[in-house]
């Protein structure tokens, strides 16, 4: 739905006749973000993708932007697209099948081409939603350059932009249409010169109207930075902003609005304490509220209880950083702050007793949000060839739920502390060895939860080296890390857990000749999760999962004045197990109704690999297919006495399956005209 509007804040479009500035539509991101050169030529790029994401689903993606100059003052720029997601088990198969529209077209007038007019269009369809809507705005542009007497700012600019026109929205079985319209005015200064920040105000507006709804929008925003002296210690920057949006659908025989208004606020400062110290400092405040209001449609519509919250977000960070040439450090205090508290309007003109106990309900949902971290990071390089670094991170999380019936107030407390050595030696030799220990403990102060309380212990062992003597290239990276999850009460010792996940990669090449390249890539994850037993340090296994994906292959490319061009043949196994306990039932008259047995359920996906990479100008082209062949299958092993868990017949462990599938991507990007 939001989609509709906010194109009227999206195209508004530069100049071809001077450096000019794209006015940007985030609401509090950057205003200004981009800069197109002057007398740019016709451009057009398009795109398209295609591929398999699963055994039954493709993805593809297409799309053509660009934009003309018609003449010395006239740039139409457009853009076009589709977005599908296709699985051939639905009904409908389509997923998802999505189409977009844009265009813009813009005439400047006058010698100076400070004003402009022109008209947009949009359109945008989804089949799955079963939703379209359509726009066509003219417009009417001012632009200036603030400092026009001084040559070498050319990006300081004032822009107004004033649009009208008219809007359609189809969907809930609905054809609505009305009017919209809206205007932009933005200004960016460069008061300190074009390499620093400037100082931006913008302030936008939309609305539209289509029947019973109406949509309407308001953006005003002020951020800059500013040093007051040249080569001044203090540096300070600030922004404030306001938004408020209103949007309407259909619900239940009603019209619901969604009124979201969020004021913002935000201070930093950069003080240089000496050559080596910086100081810097970063506040903010901001207040959203949201409510959500109803307009019956008709008589037997249901009065929905209007409702809504106000929220108050503080985020402050402190950073002192010091940097020698063979000393860095810093050390930062940051914290956030979040209250959100419900309300209700009595829409339903309830008695004072029952709305009390509506408000009740609501505000089961308030809550409080507090974090306190304090970080901590020194690189020392004792020698040219080697450095030492520690990191190290104390978080608190408090949160707090006044109300009795929320059983998430909590504290969760997490310490980290990691120390990590890099090594360069002779012969293109590299080693990095890293070593870290974290705790968490998660606390639920209401009773109702306690029982979940528990305290985390892991560790983290990171060796790898990298090693490129001649021809050959080697590159090996582990990680393996430990976690023991204890829970706090005696009566849930049985759900202490321990797990460990090792991952290693391996990638192994050799330049055979200048434009043959033979490479191998071997990634293995193992995960295994026990039952813990902390006062003995004991585990009992219970469920482990190992992952093996080995590629093999060989790239030729090749390179002429027309281009370049890279094939790649190789051969991929991917191999999944999974290892568990089960049950195997036993058709006997008498004896146990079942056996334990070690579980195995592998899937095997294997076949050869093509790639080929084309490019030429503006043309690249890349295409990749697996030719998989699937497998899937059990293997088992009898063990000794019974089990109480998942059952399995001998003839469900005999199945297996077996298909060939052909994972593909196909993608092209072509750049017509000059970039």
């Amino acid at each position: 739905m939001s989609r509709l509007y906010i194109v009227l804040l999206v195209a508004s479009l530069p100049l071809a006749t001077q450096a000019q500035v794209l006015v940007g539509a985030t609401p509090f991101g950057p205003v200004f973000r981009g800069l197109r050169p002057a007398g740019a030529d016709t451009s057009l790029l398009l795109l398209a993708r295609a591929r398999r994401v699963g055994v039954s689903t493709f993805v593809q993606t297409s799309g053509a932007r660009g934009y003309l100059l018609l003449g010395p003052r006239q740039q139409l720029r457009y853009r076009v697209g589709t977005d599908w997601v296709y699985d051939s088990r639905g009904t409908p198969p389509f997923v998802r099948e999505d189409y977009g529209a844009d265009l813009a077209h813009i005439i400047s007038l006058g010698a100076g081409q400070h004003w402009q007019v022109g008209q947009q269009l949009h359109y945008d369809q989804s089949r799955a939603n079963n939703t379209r809507t359509g726009l066509w705005l003219g417009r009417v542009g001012y632009q200036r350059r603030l400092r026009p007497g001084l040559a070498s700012d050319s990006l300081s600019q004032l822009r107004l932009t004033v649009l009208g026109g008219l809007a359609t929205d189809r969907r809930n079985g609905r054809q609505d249409a009305g009017l919209a319209y809206g205007f932009d005015a933005a200004a960016i200064y460069f008061l300190n010169g074009a390499t620093a920040a400037p100082l931006v105000a913008r302030v936008l507006g939309t609305r539209a109207s289509l029947g019973p709804r109406t949509m309407q929008r308001l953006v005003a925003e002020a951020t800059g930075e500013q040093a007051f002296l040249e080569n001044a210690a203090l540096t300070v920057q600030g922004r404030l902003g306001y938004r408020t949006n209103r949007a309407e659908d259909y619900l239940l025989g009603s019209v619901q609005r969604i009124q979201s208004d969020t004021v913002l606020a935000q201070a930093g400062a950069s003080y240089r304490l000496n050559a080596y110290t910086t100081l810097r400092s970063d506040n903010s405040v901001l207040l959203p509220t949201r409510a959500f209001r109803y307009r019956r449609l008709g008589e037997r519509a249901d009065t929905l209880q209007d409702v809504g919250y106000r929220q108050r977000e503080l985020d402050t960070r402190q950073e002192l950083r010091f940097a020698r040439p063979r000393v860095q450090t810093s050390l930062s205090f940051a914290y956030r702050e979040r209250r959100r508290g419900y309300y209700l309007d009595n829409s339903r003109n309830l008695n004072a007793a029952r709305l009390a106990a509506a408000l009740a309900r609501e505000q089961v949902k308030d809550i409080t949000e507090q974090t306190t971290l304090w970080q901590g990071a020194l690189t020392w390089l004792p020698t040219p060839r080697h450095a030492v670094a520690l990191q190290g991170t104390a978080q608190l999380l408090r949160v707090d739920a006044p109300s009795k019936d929320n059983q998430q107030t909590r504290d969760e407390a997490q310490h980290l502390l990691r120390l990590t050595w890099t090594g360069r030696w002779a012969g293109a030799f590299r080693t990095t060895l890293g070593v870290a220990g974290e705790y968490r403990q998660t606390v639920f102060i209401r009773a109702g939860l306690s029982a979940e309380n528990y305290t985390d212990h892991l560790l983290h062992w990171e060796p790898g080296f990298t090693w490129a003597p001649g021809r050959w290239s080697i590159r090996s990276q582990y990680h393996l890390w430990v976690s023991y999850q204890v829970r706090d009460q005696a009566t849930e010792q049985a759900r202490n857990r321990a797990s460990r996940v090792l991952e290693q990669s391996q990638s192994l090449s050799y330049q055979l000749r200048p434009r043959l390249l033979l490479l191998a890539d071997y990634q293995r994850r193992e995960n295994r999760v026990g039952q813990l037993n902390w006062t003995q340090f004991r585990e009992s296994p219970l469920d482990t999962s190992v992952t093996h994906d080995l590629s093999v292959g060989a790239r030729q490319s090749w390179a002429g004045p027309r281009g370049s061009t890279s094939l790649r043949l190789g051969y991929r196994l991917l191999e999944q197990r999974n290892y568990g306990r089960a049950a195997l039932l036993l058709d006997q008259p008498t004896g146990p109704p079942t056996s334990l047995i070690y579980l195995h359920n592998i899937t095997r996906q294997q076949g050869p690999e093509v790639g080929i990479e084309r490019r030429a100008g503006g043309l690249t082209l890349t295409a990749s297919l697996w030719l998989q062949w699937l497998r899937t299958y059990y293997a088992y092993q009898l063990g000794k006495g019974s089990f109480n868990g998942t059952s399995y017949a001998a003839a469900d462990l005999d199945r297996e399956t077996r298909r060939v599938l052909p994972y593909f991507e196909v993608a092209a990007e072509w750049r017509v005209g000059r970039r």
